[in-house]
């Protein structure tokens, strides 16, 4: 073995093994065009900076894997070079494209990577791709990668990717990342990818000049997903530890038509001072979200859902746990997508279900819900405007007028929202307090358009318009899910229907006030979007309409405002506490009977 000292640029034409390497400061080592060099010291992958480094050393000269547009690079027609430890294409092991002395251990072949050990600080460096019509296993692996990502889109970074039409199974497994906007599995295109009795983590650091944290829009900090799903992929994570402390753990972005995430008999946290994200995110076309007999606790929001045409499913069923310091599920910009709980539990900080510019209808059945506020349901304005805004102004003074001719006591399931309980008891309040107001206005426009987020990585290629760009004028959104959800935003009306269920609470239209002195909400008080007070009020333009079968009981703990009122026979509908429930309908006191009312309806206890 000899030794080598770089001073300044250095071509490697060759692998090159070494006992002694040193690197004077400003020094570079790079490869003949459409390759890398990649450093290793016994075994371990290594960024290249100024120093001494002994022992194998081996500098391995490799071709790149070009990585074509897909996911959310796909409306970008970006493409990347992929630097990875091994490619596996059609079964076939690719030589030329992996770094065979950064396998420490274990063996690697055109069907199965069995028991590797894999270990790198390198920036942006992929373990394991899997690409083509390969049937692949992952098994008995350790993979440790230390560094920041820079496309997690595409999955630049991650420890074991899978693509094109891939079959993938990663078990018994063990992933532990360390950096900023860097996914452990990443799954695109056509893939289906099972992931059993793995480990998975990433201690993403706190980094205050990442300049992706353009998310704050969704209340959400924090500078990593754990895993993430694109194109039309499906995965299926059983019996798995999955831990964070980044925005996600899973992710969907860039989905084509379905992407699909199972989640069953999992541990699933994401925590950490720096923390505030969502455990998954239901968003897309005909997308599927399922926690299965699971266990989820999150700093921010367990479950996230922004269907965009009605098709997306997203579940917590069969005896999850979900726990949270804030909402439970929390819907936004959401067109009809069935939200079903059953048999589960949910204890939250604050509201179990927080919608906000939404049409969604959810089924709850045979679940325990306790709200920290003591609040269910938030239905509230939207106050989130969009990746291009620096700021959202809430508006002071300003008071909600009845629009001419809106109906409050019909239910239009393309506008509005349902609630339908079932089979279950719950202690709580459900507040509809959105308005014409339009708070979603009020904001300062900026954010992705005028900041050079990750590095330009939004940036088209040249001649091509920015999909935050608006169309020109006189002409249809060139990307038509930008604001797919501008018909949703404004006044809705609530419907709540038990079935064979008992309330104990208000359900009531509302009014919703920030905290005092909150009049601006930017990245730097984010957590203020959506923080509001609700209190029963007078209804204007939200509309509240509440069902009762004949198995059903509402036991009013304080006064209501609703709009409709249907009471089947032997309904019960009473003061919570043996007080004396009275009913007025327009302003006329009213027995309460089985039957249909309408209009102004008060419930109010009397002294």
């Amino acid at each position: 073995m000899r030794e080598m000292i770089v001073d300044g640029v250095q071509l490697v034409e060759e692998t090159t093994t070494l006992s002694k390497l040193t690197l004077k400061e400003g020094a570079k080592l790079t490869a003949p065009e459409g390759k890398f060099v990649q450093l290793t010291v016994d075994g371990v992958g290594r960024q290249q900076a100024p120093g001494t480094y002994q022992g194998e050393v081996v500098l391995t000269v490799a071709e790149c894997y070009h990585m074509p547009p897909h996911g959310l690079m796909l409306m970008m027609g970006r493409s990347e070079e992929f630097r990875n430890t091994a490619v596996i294409e059609n079964n076939r092991v690719v030589e030329a494209k992996g770094v065979p002395a950064l396998v420490q251990a274990g063996t690697i072949t055109g069907e199965e990577a069995r028991g590797v050990v894999l270990s790198s600080d390198e920036e942006d460096f992929n373990g394991i791709l899997v690409t083509g019509d390969s049937q692949y296993t992952v098994s008995d692996a350790h993979i440790d990668l230390d560094g920041h990502g820079y496309n997690d889109f595409m999955g630049c970074g991650a420890a074991i990717t899978a693509i094109d039409n891939a079959h993938l199974t990663i078990r018994d497994s063990e992933i532990t990342m360390s950096g900023v906007t860097r996914c452990a599995v990443h799954v695109g295109g056509d893939s289906v990818v099972h992931v059993d009795n793995c480990r998975i983590e990433n201690h993403s650091p706190d980094d205050p000049e990442w300049m992706g944290d353009f998310s704050w829009g969704i209340g959400v900090t924090g500078t990593n997903r754990l895993v993430q799903l694109c194109d039309n992929g499906t995965v299926y994570y059983t019996n798995c530890d999955l831990k964070t402390n980044g925005w996600g753990v899973f992710s969907i972005d860039g989905c084509d038509d379905s992407a699909n995430i199972y989640v069953k008999d999992c541990r699933v946290e994401l925590s950490g001072p720096r923390a505030h994200g969502y455990g998954a995110f239901c968003i897309g076309d005909r997308n599927i979200v399922r926690f299965d007999h699971s266990r989820v606790h999150v700093d921010g929001y367990p479950l996230m859902v922004r269907g965009m045409i009605g098709a997306a499913r997203a579940e917590i069923v069969n005896g999850c746990e979900i726990t949270g310091n804030r909402f439970g599920v929390f819907v936004l910009g959401d067109k009809n997508t069935p939200v079903t709980i059953a048999d589960s539990s949910l204890v939250t900080g604050k509201s179990t279900i927080c919608v906000k510019g939404s049409a969604t209808d959810f089924h709850i059945s045979n679940s325990v819900l306790r709200p920290g506020n003591g609040v269910v349901l938030q239905l509230m304005d939207n106050d989130e405007a969009g990746m291009d805004v620096d700021a959202v102004m809430v508006p002071v003074g300003r008071r909600d007028e009845y629009v001419p001719g809106r109906s409050l006591t019909a239910f239009d399931p393309a506008v509005d929202v349902s609630v339908e309980l079932s089979g279950m008891s719950v202690e709580g309040d459900f507040f509809n307090s959105t308005t014409n107001l339009h708070r979603e206005r009020d904001c300062i426009k900026g954010g992705m358009n005028t900041q050079p987020t990750f590095g330009g990585m939004f940036a088209p290629p040249a001649g091509t318009e920015s999909i935050l760009d608006g169309p020109p004028q006189g002409q249809d959104h060139p990307n038509p899910h930008v604001d797919h959800d501008a018909e949703l935003r404004g006044p809705k009306n609530l419907l709540v229907e038990m079935k064979d269920a008992r309330v104990e609470g208000v359900i009531s239209a509302a009014e919703q006030a920030y905290r005092e002195g909150v009049t601006r909400i930017d990245q730097y008080n984010r957590l203020e979007l959506s923080n509001v007070t609700q209190t029963a009020a007078p209804t204007v333009n939200n509309g509240v309409l509440v069902r009762l079968d004949r198995n059903s009981s509402w036991l009013v703990t304080g006064t209501s405002y609703i709009t409709s009122l249907d009471l089947a026979p032997n309904a019960i509908l009473k003061g919570a506490g043996g007080r004396k429930l009275v009913m007025t309908v327009d302003g006329v006191e009213t027995a309460v009977a089985p039957g249909h009312y309408e209009g102004k309806i008060v419930l109010s206890l009397a002294d």
